[in-house]
């Protein structure tokens, strides 16, 4: 820790900076070579001198600073309002306390006690029976290894938005440069494409991923995803090595489906359709996105999906052959998702069922 300086000019010196002071004297140095050693006026190695010995030095208590503004009666008034009103900003909170002080005063007094202001997450609102759900498929789970992850069809549909990236991202540059080009992540007011898209995987293959038309999927559509889609995967799933002649059915060991709730997942003719197939299906907990590792995926894909969009040098574009050509686009890089990433998610499955446990069903931070 540098050396403070005092408001008279004189500097306070660091417990290192005295005991080396000491040292120097006690092995016949002059006051003045300390001095231009240390980069102190020899007045500063004088009172060091004065005020200690070498023999007894242990230290000192550092520089107090400024007087503090608030007595501990209302640092602890300052906590109380703040946590009895704490969506609101300092500002507002100052003005509800009373105590004659800053917002930066209160903001100070906060950080003292570990309150910090921070934006609110955006997580899926969970009722007491959401919370009795997850918790109850947590310790349906909870024995599971990751190569029992592996064996879940993972499932989802997705928007993808056409010049929106997801992500944030940070740029180096200097001060005054912020509005170049180089430095702005571009937005797009008119000519938005929006394309919904589905797609699968497992631990042990990507499944296809297919572009659906405009508007929203009901059963007929989500039929034609799962004939076109998830039975070429399971096809896949069960073909039996090569040179082996044995005959392969769909189990329950062999693999388990998942998708969430939507209403067209719950139709007669869609889960007539699973039965059918042998496909067995998880039961799965409303209001569950944090547990299912696709939408990391997605995040993923939309990022990647964005740097080539813009590589593009065009502006979205509603027209038939600009759609086809964003789809294209979008099945090239789900089929080139990196399976490091899938391997990590689904090692991250036992942490986030311990998670979900530990938080009696509520949120975790996946």
């Amino acid at each position: 820790m540098p050396a403070t300086v005092h408001p008279s000019g004189w500097k306070h010196l660091t417990n290192l900076q005295i005991q080396k002071v000491l040292t120097m004297d006690r092995f016949g140095q002059s006051q003045r070579e300390i001095a231009c050693e240390l980069g102190c006026n020899q007045s500063t190695v004088q009172r060091t001198l004065k005020n200690y010995n070498y023999d007894t030095f242990v230290g000192r208590d550092p520089y107090p600073g400024p007087a503090r503004k608030t007595s501990k009666e209302e640092d602890r008034h300052i906590i109380i309002t703040a946590k009895r009103n704490h969506t609101l900003p300092f500002r507002d909170i100052t003005n509800l306390c009373g105590v004659n002080v800053c917002p930066k005063t209160v903001a100070r007094r906060c950080a003292e006690v570990a309150l910090y202001s921070r934006y609110k997450r955006r997580k899926p609102y969970l009722s007491p029976e959401h919370k009795k759900a997850r918790l109850e498929w947590a310790n349906t789970y909870k024995d599971w290894t990751v190569e029992d992850w592996k064996k879940v069809v993972w499932s989802d549909e997705c928007i993808m938005k056409i010049g929106v990236d997801s992500q944030r991202q940070r740029v180096l540059r200097q001060d005054g440069t912020a509005l170049q080009d180089r430095n702005l992540a571009p937005s797009f007011k008119s000519g938005r494409v929006s394309i919904m898209i589905w797609a699968c995987f497992s631990g042990e293959r990507v499944g296809p991923c297919m572009t659906l038309e405009s508007g929203g999927i009901g059963s007929e559509e989500y039929e034609e995803i799962l004939y076109d889609g998830l039975l070429s995967m399971i096809d896949d799933l069960l073909q039996p090595p090569e040179d082996v002649d044995t005959i392969v059915v769909a189990n329950n060991n062999a693999f388990l489906f998942m998708h969430d709730n939507a209403p067209c997942h719950k139709t007669r003719d869609i889960t007539q359709l699973l039965e059918e197939n042998n496909i067995p299906v998880m039961k799965w907990p409303a209001q569950s996105p944090d547990l299912n590792p696709i939408e990391n995926v997605w995040r993923d894909l939309k990022h990647r999906f964005h740097s080539r969009f813009l590589d593009l040098g065009t502006r979205p574009s509603t027209a038939a052959a600009a759609v086809a050509k964003y789809s294209a686009m979008i099945e090239e890089l789900w089929m080139s998702v990196d399976r490091g990433l899938i391997q990590r998610l689904l090692e991250s499955m036992p942490r986030r069922i311990a998670a979900v446990i530990a938080a009696k069903g509520g949120h975790t931070k996946y």
